[in-house]
């Protein structure tokens, strides 16, 4: 047993010589791979904070485009700086240095516009968010959400006066913040001279609009045909305004259009009026498409009462409503319609009705006016109508590590 324990023993000793200099090897690597990861780590981190700084540069100041050198931070240093890139966006990019390794971080901001919102007011009135109602999409409000039951929101919910009740059970599955100023815009300056730089402008009365495609038939008499001409032809840029009266749509749009009523208050001027469906050549929901529309008003955006839409209407676009909203023209006396079934965005200065409705027994009854089944289009995130008025604020458009 003694012998037999002795040249155990040696074996061990033997076989943990041999070994030892691969354990220190595999120790040693470990080490310097971790001091490896560790510095390229620190200098990737570092670049991201200068990638941080930079693009808050530009919320703080859209305009700044200029570099922060040297920038010691973190044991090391970033420098950052921001520039001009594809027309209207900055490029940000941010060159991390720590222990002489490096690491960059570039990040795309694009202006940010008011077609980013599946639903924006100022005033949101009397009518409450109610059990049922889910809204997909960006949602701001300069007032209170007035909520009643458990609505749904699946995009960032934003307000500027917070909740009515304070203590509300709705969901925001996209997040909630409150205390957000974010006011409608108080001229359509650019829009204008868009309008009047390659676009197609009427300066006084009401224009009619009916979209075939690349084309458009247009007349400025509701008993007068149409005339026909290619969209390209009639407006280069996509920017067809009445200056000083409203505006009657409808029919199949093809490419970016932007479609805007401007004039005083009232029925006169500066409304548009939705006289039968207006949507895309090619629907976004089941394909790819580069059909875009905005339609502007500086007043108010009707659902025409007439016989074509009072079995439904179809609407895909971007609306905004700078001083009243989105409504069906005498909604509260009109026969039920049907279904709204809108793609796309309504920013609008107070909450408007679209119908008339009786809740028994949980069961809602259209009186008068519509259903509604409203859609955001996702797309307008990232891509607009021309012109679409904007915040004043960016967006990122990417972020590339």
């Amino acid at each position: 047993m003694g012998k037999s324990s002795v040249i155990i023993v040696m074996g061990f000793l033997v076989i943990v010589g041999l070994a030892a200099p691969n354990i220190n090897r595999m120790a040693t690597r470990a080490y310097e791979n971790f001091l490896v990861y560790h510095v390229r780590t620190q200098a990737h981190d570092i670049a991201v904070s200068g990638a941080n700084i930079g693009a808050n540069a530009v919320f703080l100041t859209p305009t700044w485009r200029s570099t922060i050198s040297d920038v010691a931070f973190a044991g090391g240093e970033f420098t950052v700086r921001g520039e001009n890139y594809g027309g209207n966006q900055v490029r940000i990019v941010s060159i991390g240095t720590y222990e002489k390794r490096k690491d960059t971080v570039i990040v795309i901001l694009g202006p940010s516009t008011y077609a980013k919102f599946a639903y924006y007011s100022v005033v949101e009135g009397g009518n409450p968010w109610v059990t049922g109602d889910t809204i997909r999409g960006p949602f701001h409000t300069q007032g209170k959400v007035n909520i009643t039951g458990i609505p749904v929101f699946y995009g960032k919910v934003t307000t500027r006066l917070g909740t009515n009740p304070k203590k509300t059970s709705a969901k925001f599955y996209g997040g909630y913040q409150s205390s957000v100023d974010l006011p409608l815009p108080t001229d359509f300056t650019n829009l204008i001279a868009a309008a009047n730089s390659g676009g197609q402008v009427l300066a006084n009365g009401d224009l009619w609009l009916k979209f075939d495609g690349d084309s458009v038939g247009w007349k400025t008499a509701a008993g007068d045909p149409y005339a026909s001409v290619l969209t390209s032809a009639f407006a280069s840029n996509g920017v067809i305004m009445a200056q000083s009266g409203n505006v009657h749509v409808e029919g199949r749009v093809s490419g970016h259009v932007t479609v805007s009523a401007l004039g005083s208050s009232g029925l006169s001027k500066g409304n548009i009026f939705i006289d039968d469906d207006i949507q895309y050549t090619t629907d976004p929901r089941y394909g790819s498409s580069n059909d875009m529309l905005g339609l502007i008003a500086n007043n108010n955006v009707f659902i025409t009462e007439n016989a074509a839409n009072n079995n439904s209407v179809i609407i895909q676009a971007a609306i905004l409503c700078r001083t009243g909203g989105f409504s069906a023209q005498n909604a509260n006396t009109r026969p039920p319609s049907g279904v709204i079934d809108l793609l796309g965005g309504i920013v609008q200065y107070e909450k408007s009705a679209v119908g008339q409705y009786t809740i028994s027994g949980g069961v809602v009854t259209v009186v008068h006016g519509f259903n509604k089944s409203y859609k955001y289009d996702d797309r307008f995130m990232f891509d607009v109508p021309p012109l679409y008025p904007a915040t004043g604020g960016y967006e990122t458009m990417s972020w590339y590590e």
